[in-house]
């Protein structure tokens, strides 16, 4: 029995975020949690909400998940979220961006379209 093992994609806008979360709040346990996530994801154990009801035109399966903030003490109602995508074709998760609930209640569908259009845009000009 062979284990599937999907690379992991960090989207600029995600990575700009983290850097903010980082840098300006000192979040510091954010990397160790990113990290965990990333192992679960790379077996294939895709966790969170599937936002399959929302407007997301795209073959591929896009998650939301709950993350607790331990820097702040709040629990996975107040914490982070992050949005990512599965491209089962090739084996690929995509972090999209990540939010702090206290921040920002939520992000908008065309907000999430606009980060997969500049994602499979980028990979066509990579080609």
């Amino acid at each position: 029995m062979s284990i599937e093992v999907f690379e992991i994609e960090r989207d600029p806008d995600f990575k700009k975020r983290v850097d903010r979360f980082l840098l300006k709040k000192k979040f510091r346990h954010l990397p160790e949690q990113i990290k965990e996530l990333a192992e679960k994801l790379q077996k294939g154990e895709f966790e969170g909400d599937k936002l399959t009801h929302r407007e997301l035109p795209t073959p591929h399966d896009i998650y939301k998940i709950r993350l607790p903030n331990p820097d702040t003490g709040a629990g996975k109602s107040n914490g982070y979220r992050i949005i990512y995508m599965v491209v089962i074709e090739t084996k690929i998760v995509i972090f999209l961006t990540i939010y702090y609930k206290k921040e920002d209640e939520t992000v908008s569908d065309n907000y999430i379209n606009g980060l997969i259009d500049g994602y499979f845009i980028n990979l066509l000009q990579e080609e």
